[in-house]
């Protein structure tokens, strides 16, 4: 495992104001294009199907616990509990490849997962469900990239229905090249717009992340997959759980019987 990359500290006040960051070009060019490539065999556009079993162990995987991440979510979910266990979970990694034909995803979230809510106290950063999502081709203005009602995630009223359609005043967006990362807490309000740019697809991996305690979508990697991993990285994919106290053992690892679901 390559070392982590801390949070700075303009990331951190960043993501306290809008409850969400892009960190860009994260992702050499070499990189950038393998994973591209995986994600478009895994969803069945890449006429020279160089992973036929459409599987989760090839390139696509470093991205999991790539140390920009790791260095984020350490500081808004949890810090590693050993050298040999992190300190948050994966929930569910989705590849995704948009032309002008999707469909668009309407503005939802807004501070409304419940006890995954993000908060901030005594300038510690908390943000139990945490969406990462790669680009892994630019994204330009216009486009059509995720939007963002930047500060709903600390919001103390319910956002007027004004306001949840896509061409509200109050969304924003950004710009990247290929190889960025956009982090974004799941209690922010964001949408999904019609991508627009017909000269090149927009193809992302969206993975969802959240603490050891608890669990808020399906995983939807099977364990065959997981088994293929790192030790390390397997335990991004454990049970929800933090203690048994009957075996006097801590949830630090991954196995067939400890494994999210």
């Amino acid at each position: 495992m390559r070392a982590t990359i801390p949070m700075t500290d303009e990331q951190k006040f960043v993501f306290d104001l809008k409850g969400w960051i892009a960190i860009p070009g994260v992702l050499t060019e070499e990189e950038t294009s393998l994973v591209r490539d995986h994600v478009l065999a895994l969803k069945g556009q890449e006429p020279d199907n160089r992973y036929p079993d459409a599987r989760w162990d090839m390139p696509s995987q470093m991205l999991l616990d790539h140390p920009v991440i790791v260095g984020v979510l350490g500081q808004i979910i949890g810090a590693d509990r050993s050298d040999s266990s992190y300190g948050f979970r994966c929930e569910s990694v989705v590849p995704s490849v948009r032309s002008t034909d999707y469909e668009g995803l309407d503005p939802h979230g807004g501070a409304s997962v419940g006890a995954l809510s993000f908060n901030c106290v005594n300038g510690k950063l908390y943000s139990g469900l945490t969406r990462v999502v790669w680009e892994l081709n630019p994204v330009e203005e216009g486009d059509g990239g995720t939007l963002f009602m930047s500060g709903s995630h600390k919001a103390n009223f319910t956002i007027p229905e004004a306001h949840l359609a896509m061409d509200s005043p109050l969304f924003e967006s950004y710009t990247c090249p290929a190889g960025s990362v956009v982090i974004f807490s799941e209690s922010v309000c964001h949408a999904g717009p019609l991508w627009t740019n017909a000269e090149r697809h927009r193809i992302s991996i969206f993975s969802a992340y959240g603490p050891t305690q608890a669990q808020y979508h399906k995983t939807n990697l099977s364990a065959a997959v997981i088994e293929t991993m790192p030790p390390k990285r397997q335990t991004l994919f454990r049970g929800a759980w933090v203690r048994d106290f009957k075996n006097a053992q801590a949830n630090d690892y991954f196995s067939a019987e400890n494994v999210a679901m």
